[in-house]
Protein backbone atom coordinates (compact mmCIF):
# COMPACT_ATOMS: atom_id res chain seq x y z
CA UNK A 1 0.00 0.00 0.00
CA UNK A 2 1.34 3.40 -1.15
CA UNK A 3 2.03 5.83 1.86
CA UNK A 4 0.09 8.75 1.45
CA UNK A 5 2.67 11.10 2.64
CA UNK A 6 5.03 10.21 -0.21
CA UNK A 7 2.50 10.48 -3.46
CA UNK A 8 2.41 12.91 -5.76
CA UNK A 9 -0.14 14.78 -5.06
CA UNK A 10 1.48 15.93 -1.58
CA UNK A 11 4.37 16.19 -3.19
CA UNK A 12 3.05 18.71 -5.55
CA UNK A 13 1.51 20.31 -2.31
CA UNK A 14 4.62 20.98 -0.40
CA UNK A 15 6.80 22.23 -3.44
CA UNK A 16 8.34 25.23 -3.09
CA UNK A 17 6.70 26.62 -5.78
CA UNK A 18 3.24 25.67 -4.57
CA UNK A 19 4.21 27.03 -1.22
CA UNK A 20 5.62 30.70 -2.77
CA UNK A 21 1.65 30.66 -4.47
CA UNK A 22 0.23 30.38 -1.24
CA UNK A 23 2.80 32.92 0.59
CA UNK A 24 2.08 35.58 -2.22
CA UNK A 25 -1.80 34.47 -2.28
CA UNK A 26 -1.90 35.13 1.63
CA UNK A 27 -0.21 38.40 1.40
CA UNK A 28 -2.34 40.03 -1.01
CA UNK A 29 -5.28 38.63 1.34
CA UNK A 30 -4.04 40.45 4.42
CA UNK A 31 -3.78 43.50 1.98
CA UNK A 32 -6.58 43.37 1.30
CA UNK A 33 -7.72 42.99 4.95
CA UNK A 34 -6.07 45.84 5.90
CA UNK A 35 -7.73 48.27 3.91
CA UNK A 36 -11.13 46.95 3.25
CA UNK A 37 -14.61 47.65 5.02
CA UNK A 38 -16.17 45.26 6.88
CA UNK A 39 -18.94 43.27 5.57
CA UNK A 40 -17.93 44.07 1.29
CA UNK A 41 -17.25 41.53 -0.98
CA UNK A 42 -13.39 42.48 -1.01
CA UNK A 43 -13.56 41.78 2.79
CA UNK A 44 -15.57 38.47 2.69
CA UNK A 45 -13.31 37.21 -0.24
CA UNK A 46 -9.93 38.26 1.17
CA UNK A 47 -11.24 36.81 4.52
CA UNK A 48 -11.92 33.62 2.84
CA UNK A 49 -8.45 33.32 1.01
CA UNK A 50 -6.59 33.71 4.38
CA UNK A 51 -8.81 31.04 5.88
CA UNK A 52 -7.57 28.62 3.23
CA UNK A 53 -4.26 29.83 3.29
CA UNK A 54 -4.04 28.69 7.08
CA UNK A 55 -5.49 25.72 6.37
CA UNK A 56 -2.99 25.07 3.32
CA UNK A 57 0.02 25.81 5.73
CA UNK A 58 -1.23 23.22 8.97
CA UNK A 59 -1.81 20.82 5.99
CA UNK A 60 2.10 21.49 4.62
CA UNK A 61 3.19 21.01 8.18
CA UNK A 62 1.06 17.89 9.42
CA UNK A 63 2.31 16.24 5.68
CA UNK A 64 5.94 16.88 6.51
CA UNK A 65 5.92 16.06 9.93
CA UNK A 66 4.00 12.67 8.46
CA UNK A 67 7.04 12.52 5.73
CA UNK A 68 10.26 12.71 8.07
CA UNK A 69 8.97 12.23 11.46
CA UNK A 70 10.41 14.21 14.35
CA UNK A 71 13.47 15.33 12.28
CA UNK A 72 11.41 17.49 10.82
CA UNK A 73 12.33 19.94 13.52
CA UNK A 74 15.81 19.85 12.89
CA UNK A 75 15.45 22.44 10.49
CA UNK A 76 15.41 26.14 11.61
CA UNK A 77 13.02 26.79 8.99
CA UNK A 78 10.29 24.13 9.88
CA UNK A 79 10.58 25.29 13.37
CA UNK A 80 10.07 28.73 12.13
CA UNK A 81 7.17 27.43 9.87
CA UNK A 82 5.61 25.23 12.41
CA UNK A 83 5.53 28.31 15.19
CA UNK A 84 3.76 30.38 12.85
CA UNK A 85 1.09 27.83 11.48
CA UNK A 86 0.35 27.47 15.77
CA UNK A 87 -0.06 31.28 15.91
CA UNK A 88 -2.15 31.33 12.79
CA UNK A 89 -4.47 28.49 14.35
CA UNK A 90 -7.06 31.13 16.10
CA UNK A 91 -7.74 32.27 11.95
CA UNK A 92 -9.98 29.00 11.97
CA UNK A 93 -12.32 30.02 15.10
CA UNK A 94 -13.51 33.30 13.16
CA UNK A 95 -16.43 31.48 11.83
CA UNK A 96 -18.34 30.68 14.96
CA UNK A 97 -16.83 33.40 17.56
CA UNK A 98 -16.15 37.35 17.22
CA UNK A 99 -12.35 37.07 17.97
CA UNK A 100 -12.63 40.53 18.23
CA UNK A 101 -13.50 40.27 21.91
CA UNK A 102 -10.43 38.53 23.00
CA UNK A 103 -7.23 40.67 22.52
CA UNK A 104 -5.30 37.49 22.81
CA UNK A 105 -6.35 36.12 20.09
CA UNK A 106 -6.23 39.62 18.56
CA UNK A 107 -2.23 39.62 19.26
CA UNK A 108 -2.22 36.32 18.15
CA UNK A 109 -3.92 36.67 15.01
CA UNK A 110 -0.49 39.09 14.14
CA UNK A 111 1.33 35.51 13.73
CA UNK A 112 -0.16 35.77 10.02
CA UNK A 113 1.92 38.19 9.12
CA UNK A 114 4.87 36.33 10.11
CA UNK A 115 4.24 33.83 7.49
CA UNK A 116 5.45 36.56 4.79
CA UNK A 117 9.34 35.77 6.38
CA UNK A 118 8.51 32.52 4.93
CA UNK A 119 9.63 34.21 1.61
CA UNK A 120 13.55 34.68 2.17
CA UNK A 121 13.55 30.99 2.35
CA UNK A 122 13.59 31.53 -1.54
CA UNK A 123 16.09 34.20 -2.18
CA UNK A 124 19.30 33.04 -3.58
CA UNK A 125 21.82 32.06 -1.17
CA UNK A 126 19.91 32.54 1.86
CA UNK A 127 21.55 30.46 4.25
CA UNK A 128 24.92 31.83 3.49
CA UNK A 129 23.06 35.35 4.12
CA UNK A 130 22.06 34.41 7.26
CA UNK A 131 25.35 32.79 8.22
CA UNK A 132 26.94 36.02 7.41
CA UNK A 133 24.23 38.04 9.49
CA UNK A 134 24.62 36.46 12.81
CA UNK A 135 28.22 36.08 12.55
CA UNK A 136 27.78 40.32 12.17
CA UNK A 137 25.53 40.29 15.22
CA UNK A 138 28.38 38.60 17.25
CA UNK A 139 30.70 40.67 16.08
CA UNK A 140 28.84 43.66 16.67
CA UNK A 141 28.06 42.71 19.87
CA UNK A 142 30.92 44.75 22.19
CA UNK A 143 30.18 47.94 20.06
CA UNK A 144 26.24 47.97 20.60
CA UNK A 145 26.95 47.20 24.37
CA UNK A 146 29.27 50.04 24.39
CA UNK A 147 26.71 52.90 22.55
CA UNK A 148 24.28 51.70 25.00
CA UNK A 149 26.02 52.39 27.88
CA UNK A 150 26.50 55.87 26.08
CA UNK A 151 23.18 56.34 25.40
CA UNK A 152 22.22 55.59 28.91
CA UNK A 153 24.77 58.16 30.68
CA UNK A 154 23.71 60.65 28.07
CA UNK A 155 20.19 60.41 28.52
CA UNK A 156 20.68 60.77 32.21
CA UNK A 157 22.52 63.84 31.85
CA UNK A 158 19.96 65.44 29.15
CA UNK A 159 17.05 64.86 32.28
CA UNK A 160 19.35 66.11 34.78
CA UNK A 161 20.62 69.19 32.96
CA UNK A 162 17.57 69.93 30.62
CA UNK A 163 14.77 68.19 31.73
CA UNK A 164 13.05 71.73 33.07
CA UNK A 165 13.90 73.32 29.97
CA UNK A 166 12.37 71.23 27.35
CA UNK A 167 9.76 68.81 29.09
CA UNK A 168 8.47 67.40 26.42
CA UNK A 169 12.26 66.20 25.11
CA UNK A 170 13.96 65.56 28.74
CA UNK A 171 11.13 65.22 30.94
CA UNK A 172 11.80 61.70 32.42
CA UNK A 173 14.81 59.42 32.24
CA UNK A 174 12.51 56.99 29.27
CA UNK A 175 11.69 60.07 27.31
CA UNK A 176 15.01 61.51 27.27
CA UNK A 177 16.73 57.76 26.44
CA UNK A 178 14.32 58.24 23.03
CA UNK A 179 15.49 61.78 22.41
CA UNK A 180 18.95 61.16 23.01
CA UNK A 181 18.68 58.17 20.39
CA UNK A 182 17.08 60.48 18.19
CA UNK A 183 20.00 62.72 18.09
CA UNK A 184 22.09 59.37 17.50
CA UNK A 185 20.35 58.99 14.28
CA UNK A 186 21.09 62.65 13.45
CA UNK A 187 17.49 63.67 12.94
CA UNK A 188 16.43 66.90 13.80
CA UNK A 189 18.98 66.63 16.75
CA UNK A 190 19.54 70.47 16.53
CA UNK A 191 15.93 71.21 17.48
CA UNK A 192 16.38 69.60 20.99
CA UNK A 193 19.24 72.52 21.72
CA UNK A 194 17.12 75.40 19.82
CA UNK A 195 13.85 74.34 22.49
CA UNK A 196 15.82 74.41 24.94
CA UNK A 197 17.61 78.04 24.07
CA UNK A 198 14.12 79.51 23.92
CA UNK A 199 12.87 78.11 27.18
CA UNK A 200 16.17 79.08 29.31
CA UNK A 201 16.10 81.75 31.08
CA UNK A 202 19.99 82.41 31.10
CA UNK A 203 21.72 82.29 27.55
CA UNK A 204 24.23 80.33 28.81
CA UNK A 205 22.14 77.20 28.90
CA UNK A 206 21.53 77.77 25.31
CA UNK A 207 25.44 77.26 24.54
CA UNK A 208 25.79 74.26 27.26
CA UNK A 209 22.74 72.74 25.31
CA UNK A 210 24.29 73.28 22.03
CA UNK A 211 28.03 71.90 22.85
CA UNK A 212 26.29 68.61 25.11
CA UNK A 213 24.38 68.16 21.87
CA UNK A 214 27.39 68.31 19.38
CA UNK A 215 29.36 66.23 21.10
CA UNK A 216 26.22 63.69 21.30
CA UNK A 217 25.93 63.93 17.96
CA UNK A 218 29.35 63.36 16.78
CA UNK A 219 29.81 60.46 19.86
CA UNK A 220 27.38 58.52 18.94
CA UNK A 221 26.00 59.59 15.83
CA UNK A 222 28.85 59.76 13.67
CA UNK A 223 31.38 57.96 15.05
CA UNK A 224 29.42 55.21 17.34
CA UNK A 225 27.00 54.19 15.01
CA UNK A 226 30.00 54.48 11.98
CA UNK A 227 32.07 52.18 13.59
CA UNK A 228 29.11 49.51 14.07
CA UNK A 229 28.44 50.18 10.67
CA UNK A 230 31.50 49.28 9.64
CA UNK A 231 32.04 46.62 11.90
CA UNK A 232 28.79 44.51 10.38
CA UNK A 233 29.56 45.19 6.97
CA UNK A 234 33.00 44.08 7.10
CA UNK A 235 31.88 40.33 8.72
CA UNK A 236 29.04 40.15 6.54
CA UNK A 237 31.45 40.45 3.63
CA UNK A 238 33.85 38.68 5.31
CA UNK A 239 32.62 35.42 3.17
CA UNK A 240 33.04 37.21 -0.57
CA UNK A 241 37.23 36.11 0.16
CA UNK A 242 36.73 32.37 0.53
CA UNK A 243 36.92 31.14 -2.45
CA UNK A 244 40.15 33.41 -3.26
CA UNK A 245 41.64 31.71 -0.10
CA UNK A 246 40.69 28.56 -0.92
CA UNK A 247 42.52 29.22 -4.20
CA UNK A 248 45.81 30.66 -2.64
CA UNK A 249 45.89 27.53 -0.06
CA UNK A 250 46.02 25.47 -3.16
CA UNK A 251 48.90 27.46 -4.91
CA UNK A 252 50.62 26.51 -1.81
CA UNK A 253 50.50 23.10 -1.45
CA UNK A 254 51.00 22.91 -5.41
CA UNK A 255 54.42 25.34 -4.77
CA UNK A 256 55.18 22.73 -1.97
CA UNK A 257 55.24 19.74 -3.88
CA UNK A 258 57.45 21.63 -6.97
CA UNK A 259 59.78 21.99 -4.15
CA UNK A 260 59.43 19.03 -2.83
CA UNK A 261 60.70 17.63 -6.76
CA UNK A 262 63.20 20.07 -7.20
CA UNK A 263 64.88 18.43 -4.22
CA UNK A 264 64.64 14.85 -4.81
CA UNK A 265 65.83 15.76 -8.65
CA UNK A 266 69.16 17.43 -7.27
CA UNK A 267 70.65 14.79 -5.71
CA UNK A 268 69.84 12.66 -8.77
CA UNK A 269 71.44 15.74 -11.01
CA UNK A 270 74.63 15.58 -8.78
CA UNK A 271 75.26 11.83 -9.30
CA UNK A 272 74.97 12.09 -13.16
CA UNK A 273 77.33 14.47 -13.27
CA UNK A 274 80.04 12.87 -10.95
CA UNK A 275 79.12 10.04 -12.95
CA UNK A 276 79.85 11.87 -16.67
CA UNK A 277 82.80 13.01 -15.13
CA UNK A 278 84.04 9.87 -13.60
CA UNK A 279 83.89 8.41 -17.33
CA UNK A 280 85.62 11.44 -19.24
CA UNK A 281 88.66 10.94 -16.60
CA UNK A 282 88.72 7.41 -17.46
CA UNK A 283 88.55 7.68 -20.77
CA UNK A 284 91.70 10.30 -20.67
CA UNK A 285 93.52 7.77 -19.09
CA UNK A 286 92.97 4.69 -21.04
CA UNK A 287 94.03 7.55 -24.32
CA UNK A 288 97.26 8.04 -21.96
CA UNK A 289 98.17 4.31 -22.16
CA UNK A 290 97.75 3.76 -25.20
Amino acid sequence: MPNFFDSRLTRALISEKTVLVAICLNALALFVLAQSDPDTLAMNAALGVDYACVLFFLGEAIIKLGRSGWRYFESNWNRFDFSVVLFSLPVLLSPWFDLHEFAVVLLLRLGRLFRLFQLFRFIPNVERMMVGVRRSLRASVGVVIALLILLFILALGANMLFGHFAPEHFGTPFISLYSVFRVFTIEGWYEMPEAIAANATDPLWGMIARLYFMVTVLGGGILGLSLANAIFVDEMTMDNNDDLTAKIVELQHEIAELKMLLLQRQPQARDSTVDLGTAEESGRCAAGSE
